[in-house]
């Protein structure tokens, strides 16, 4: 496959992923790592390289949208730095270990473990309860936050997602306010993005076999298609969010997810 088709690919890709990250307050890993597991081998690329190619390119760009989520949280005062400092400092130390741990992994249990998470995703978006009541919620100390998102990083880091998606449940059931929680995820998802990114960059340096245009396991021409229309498409996401009804948004997802990950367990 020409390398200006994976570009292209990656253009449309970017975009519906955030699309996707505005409507459902998630990372684009969920699709941008299956796609690249597809895009990549198409243009020769070895399947030992695949897994950690995708997941380095997807933090990468998550790089870019956390940082603009980031800062949109901030300048509502809804960042609760207190405790994001725990959970960051965390985060790092997971993303740093996941990274590592992938590297070691053949890239055929990285996309089985992905395939796993993809279920386990669609289950708990159709699964998803209300904030519990005060007398059902956890009371963790700040150390023991970033104690436990050591391991939220770790799975982050592995899977090439930004981890919203368990740090957001995992904190309202501490807890905090959603408002709250949803801001410390997304400065914990850029933490996490750097760190991982970082980590796959370095570790991929000394590989043998990496295409023209790669910067270790980063994908270069993908990863600068990918982030135009992440980063420029959320706001769209944003406005279907309040037009759609929330359940059929869920149940598309969720099918979706289910889908994927049945591709990725049986190709």
């Amino acid at each position: 496959m020409p390398v200006l088709l994976v570009v292209g690919v990656c253009l449309v890709l970017g975009a519906l992923a955030g699309v996707l990250s505005g409507l459902l307050g998630i990372g684009g890993g969920l699709i941008i790592v299956p796609t690249l597991a597809w895009l990549l081998p198409q243009m020769g690329i070895e399947h030992q390289l695949v897994m950690p190619m995708a997941l380095a390119t997807s933090l990468a760009t998550i790089c870019v949208t956390g940082t603009s989520s980031v800062m949109a949280h901030q300048r509502r005062s809804s960042v609760p730095w207190q405790q994001a400092r725990w959970l960051v400092m965390g985060m790092i130390i997971g993303g740093l270990l996941g990274a590592q741990v992938a590297s070691l992994m053949s890239g055929l249990w990285l996309k089985r473990f992905f395939a796993v998470f993809l279920f386990f995703s669609a289950w708990r978006m159709l699964m998803r309860k209300a904030q519990p009541l005060p007398s059902e919620q956890l009371r963790l100390s700040n150390p023991a936050l970033g104690g436990i998102n050591v391991g939220v990083g770790v799975i982050s880091s592995m899977l090439g997602i930004g981890g919203g998606t368990l740090l957001v449940p995992l904190l309202t059931f501490a807890g905090m306010a959603l408002t709250q929680a949803v801001a410390a995820a997304a400065t914990c998802t850029l933490a996490v993005a750097v760190a991982g990114s970082l980590s796959y960059a370095i570790n991929g340096l000394q590989q043998t076999g990496l295409p023209d245009g790669s910067f270790g396991y980063l994908y270069l021409p993908a990863l600068l298609a990918l982030l135009p229309g992440a980063f420029f498409m959320a706001p769209l996401g944003v406005r279907l969010l309040h037009k759609v009804p929330a359940q059929k948004i869920k149940l598309g997802f969720a099918a979706l997810l289910v889908l994927v990950g049945l591709e990725m367990l049986l190709n």
